[in-house]
């Protein structure tokens, strides 16, 4: 069965696709790619039959579009995306193999991880309709790109020590909400605070943009307590439900003591909040040295009533190792392994049988990243219990958090 991936990748910048280069060593392929794509409304259609002559017309010319195969006897696709890399290519690259779909997506993740922009990793043989489809999608600029309104992707930005004080001091940094739904039922659950900082120049930033900033300048800390302080203040206004929930999250280099968790405690009784509405999640950063301070931090407010996730399972080195050494209540996947179980079986595998250790260990599962119904059954089926999105809600200010639950009791 032939299989079409889409990767998930920027918005390519070419609005007509002028050039296309066909790298196969199979004529039976080639040639009808090749004819297709020509009559398609392509200029320039080249051909390369094995590697050499690949290497050749790559370092001539930038193309628009480049169709590759992996196997390509004497060299490999792989190699071929180095000579991408390495010329800073600008093209558009279609992988194609009759290798299993994990080789396809894991040549896929190197190209990306090079700085190659990969549109989609297909299955031989391409069908010529699933080519057209490509074809258009360059063209018409259909893939996703990132909401204008928030900067972050990824990419760590610079700030100053002042800057990033006086972001905290003048709370330029908001508390938003991601609402969490019971999966079985619907009913909310709570939401998970998500920091947002106001820029004076007007832009606003998600953590991937400043995280790495505040860690570098000792100040990780401080926004944590900054976000705790918020989770605090509205757990004691909410009056209308008192069961609902809020998860924080707390990086491993910050929960790393018993006197720590204790303090959180302490700040629960003084704002007349039960520990159990309070949800801390462990991200992943901190690695393997701050484990035992993190077994006993996290022990501590167990014991003292709160519950306590692992953030982002599956994104970090330590995962196994901390699901094994501390008492975790909860464990959260996140969105990565939920975008690579939409297409690839292996990676449905991978996610039922987390969800499955999961449910062994910990009390319950989230899910993160579910964007549609599709995504909902997926996680529901494999026995998921809560889950969270844009299938639900974007992350939103408070206000807007107030009337979004007013309208889940109505």
């Amino acid at each position: 069965m032939n299989v079409f991936v889409p990767i998930q990748s920027p918005l390519h910048q070419t609005s007509i696709v002028r050039s296309a280069l066909v790298v196969d060593g199979n004529e039976l392929h080639s040639v009808p790619v090749s004819n297709k794509l020509g009559r398609n409304g392509v200029n320039m259609v080249e051909v390369a039959c094995n590697g050499a002559e690949a290497i050749n017309a790559l370092r001539r010319r930038d193309w628009d579009l480049v169709l590759l195969d992996l196997d390509l006897g004497e060299s490999t696709g792989l190699q071929l995306i180095d000579v991408l890399a390495d010329r800073g290519a600008s093209s558009a690259v279609v992988l194609t193999s009759a290798r299993p779909c994990r080789v396809l997506q894991a040549a896929a993740a190197y190209a990306e991880s090079q700085g190659v922009e990969v549109l989609a990793a297909v299955r031989k043989p391409l069908e010529l309709s699933q080519l057209k489809t490509l074809l258009q999608g360059l063209a018409l600029g259909l893939r996703e790109e990132p909401a204008p309104a928030l900067i972050g992707g990824g990419k760590s930005m610079e700030f100053g020590l002042e800057e990033m004080k006086d972001a905290l001091r003048l709370q330029q940094i908001t508390a938003y909400f991601q609402p969490q739904h019971a999966i079985h039922t619907g009913a909310l659950r709570g939401a998970e605070l998500l920091a947002r900082w106001h820029h004076p120049d007007g832009s606003v930033l998600t953590p991937a943009a400043f995280l790495a900033a505040f860690e570098e300048h000792g100040l990780l800390e401080d926004l944590t307590d900054y976000m705790l302080a918020s989770a605090f203040e509205c757990l004691a206004s909410d009056d209308s439900a008192s069961n609902r929930q809020i998860a924080v999250n707390v990086p491993a280099t910050v929960a790393n003591s018993v006197h720590w968790a204790q303090s959180i405690a302490d700040r629960a009784i003084a704002a007349g909040v039960a520990p159990s509405r309070l949800v801390i999640e462990i991200t992943e950063d901190g690695g393997m040295y701050c484990n035992h301070g993190l077994v006993g931090a996290v022990t501590q407010l167990r014991l003292r009533g709160f519950s306590c996730a692992i953030d982002d399972f599956g994104s970090g080195a330590s995962s196994l190792a901390r699901l094994l050494q501390v008492p975790f209540s909860e464990l959260k996947i996140e969105r990565g392994m939920i975008e690579q179980a939409r297409s690839q079986p292996h990676a449905r595998s991978i996610l039922a049988s987390v969800i499955a250790m999961a449910k062994q260990l910990v009390a319950t599962v989230v899910a993160e990243g579910i964007e549609n119904e599709a995504d909902l059954e997926m996680v529901r089926s494999m026995g998921c219990q809560i889950s969270q999105g844009y299938l639900h809600a974007k992350p939103m200010s408070r206000a807007d958090y107030a009337r979004y639950c007013a309208g889940q009791l109505a």
